[in-house]
């Protein structure tokens, strides 16, 4: 059986954090092969299929034009190498797109299925391509305001000789106080997460002394 394309929904973020790992030859290869072992359309299937999905929503002719034009969505995914997602995310945004093409076909002005399927698929992978680059551009703003943060507490605990309240670091930023209680949770949950790994590296006997009285995070 060819890879099945993931379901239809909200798309979910990917972890910009992760450095994207593109799609190994061998992998390339395996799916390749997959895709290689459907057997192709006979003459006059490919209309009697869309008839069907047409009158009906066949799910089972509407699952035969998907695997028979997986290929078409592999060679895309392919030709955008490079450009942000691996060949295996393009791949899986296609055939969502592929999917949608399938259903959207009977109402489409396109009277050319191949045509219009492989502009859907593009377009899926163009949009999976722009919301990556999305998350990641909200991702680096969140990083520069937790720094902000970080920076402006510490200054204000030396200038006050004591640990600054959100609101004062709030006025400070000139942010929100939504804001900054975001921002808060944020670098506290960083700092957490640091503590806990860093304690892995850390001899049994040094973790009382390291710990202490003093609560990690921020106040």
């Amino acid at each position: 059986m060819p890879p099945e394309p993931i379901s239809e929904g909200p798309r979910l973020p990917r972890q910009a954090t992760t450095p994207r790992q593109e799609t190994s030859a061998g992998e390339l290869e395996a799916l390749a092969a997959e895709v290689g072992r459907v057997l192709p359309l006979r003459p006059g299937e490919k209309q009697s299929l869309l008839e069907k999905v047409r009158l009906s929503g066949d799910q089972a002719a509407s699952e035969r034009l998907l695997e028979t034009h997986l290929g078409m969505v592999l060679d895309i995914a392919k030709a955008k190498k490079g450009r942000g997602l691996s060949v295996g995310d393009f791949f899986q945004e296609g055939c969502v797109g592929l999917l949608a093409a399938i259903r959207a076909f009977p109402l489409a002005e396109d009277a050319d299925f191949d045509h219009f399927a492989a502009a859907q698929v593009s377009l899926a992978m163009e949009e999976a391509l722009l919301a990556e680059e999305e998350a990641v551009r909200q991702e680096r703003l969140l990083l520069d305001a937790a720094a902000d943060y970080d920076r402006v507490e510490i200054a204000l605990a030396g200038e006050l000789h004591r640990a600054p309240t959100i609101a004062e670091i709030g006025v400070r930023l000139e942010w929100t106080p939504e804001r900054t209680e975001y921002i808060r949770n944020v670098v506290a949950d960083a700092r957490r997460r640091h503590d806990a790994e860093l304690l892995l590296y850390v001899e049994p006997e040094e973790v009382t002394d390291l710990l202490g009285e003093a609560e990690f995070g921020v106040n």
